[in-house]
């Protein structure tokens, strides 16, 4: 055999070694960056819950120059779409949801608000069992939480076998601090 013969076959074989080599070594650089992004996102995700229960809890006025008394969930909503590096931009605002808790009953919110619209779940007025009366689902003392539940979430470079899509969820809770110096009442929630 002639030294152009052994040449090309090694050459040939190393193109098949590099094949079977590179396949393998493309999943586990794809899974890397896929899970490596999916640990920020989740992570953003939580952060933003966890900022927009804090500004509930501050019961401000306003936010970003657009005032609050018109739906503080609105507002609690913006913070968390404004902190989510655009994970929940535009849209995705229905997947936020703002919940208020009375501290007899933590399990079942007594209202929740979904993009810009705020429903009655629970009875108020309510007596604690510490005889104090809660009239409003955002009264100081109550507990407000933000959620973001069912945010889909597609694999960069899909794993076959596996779904393609994911769901998200976070959640973040806080007591309701008191009310801004001069209010009687809690703004609308």
């Amino acid at each position: 055999m002639s030294w152009n013969g052994r040449h090309r076959r090694d050459r040939g074989q190393s193109l098949v070694e590099f094949a079977l080599v590179l396949t393998p070594m493309l999943v586990l650089f794809f899974g890397i960056i896929d899970f490596s992004f999916i640990i920020f996102a989740y992570s953003v995700i939580t952060n933003s819950t966890r900022e927009a229960s804090r500004f509930a809890a501050t019961f401000n006025s306003s936010y970003g120059g657009s005032s609050c008394a018109g739906s503080q969930a609105g507002c609690i909503t913006r913070v968390a779409q404004d902190q989510s590096f655009n994970f929940l931009a535009g849209s995705k605002s229905s997947y936020i949801t703002v919940n208020y808790y009375t501290t007899n009953n933590l399990s079942s919110p007594v209202m929740t608000c979904n993009a810009g619209a705020c429903s009655q779940t629970g009875t108020l007025p309510q007596t604690l069992s510490s005889g104090k009366v809660v009239k409003y689902a955002n009264q100081p003392g109550n507990v407000v939480e933000v959620a973001v539940n069912n945010l889909p979430w597609i694999w960069l470079a899909p794993i076959w076998g596996f779904s393609t899509s994911q769901k998200m969820f976070a959640s973040s809770a806080d007591v309701l601090g008191g009310l801004p110096a001069g209010s009687l009442q809690p703004p609308n929630p």
